[in-house]
């Protein structure tokens, strides 16, 4: 093999290998988030989280309650008091939900990150 003919194929080789798994980025990894119902509405609002992360709102109102995705994405059951309801968002996007009791309680759910792996 010629001088020139390694040389290439060491720059390459040396290219290939800078273009690892350290060069590419990293999506946050899912979480568990807990939310409170009461009343007043819905803690923390908004909740920011990746794809693949859960949330649980649990009920923590004398009143019955419910967490209804504005977009039909998920519904809980009317949940009394100390009752939870988790979700797990499988994909990136904003959820608006509100409580099915009174629809002037609302909240945001801002997922972020890939859907599906890249094929890159």
């Amino acid at each position: 093999m010629s001088f020139w003919r390694l040389t290439f194929a060491v720059c390459v080789l040396s290219a290939a290998m800078a273009c690892g798994k350290n060069s590419s980025p990293t999506s946050p990894s899912p979480t568990s988030v807990s939310a409170s119902i009461a009343g007043n509405g819905f803690t923390p609002n908004p909740i920011n989280i990746s794809v693949g992360s859960s949330v649980t709102w649990t009920n923590n109102d004398t009143s019955m309650h419910g967490v209804v995705a504005d977009n039909g994405a998920f519904r809980s059951d009317a949940l009394a008091t100390g009752k939870q309801y988790s979700y797990t968002f499988p994909t990136a996007g904003t959820f608006s939900y509100h409580d099915s009791s009174n629809a002037s309680m609302v909240g945001t759910v801002n997922v972020s990150g890939a859907s599906s792996p890249s094929p890159y």
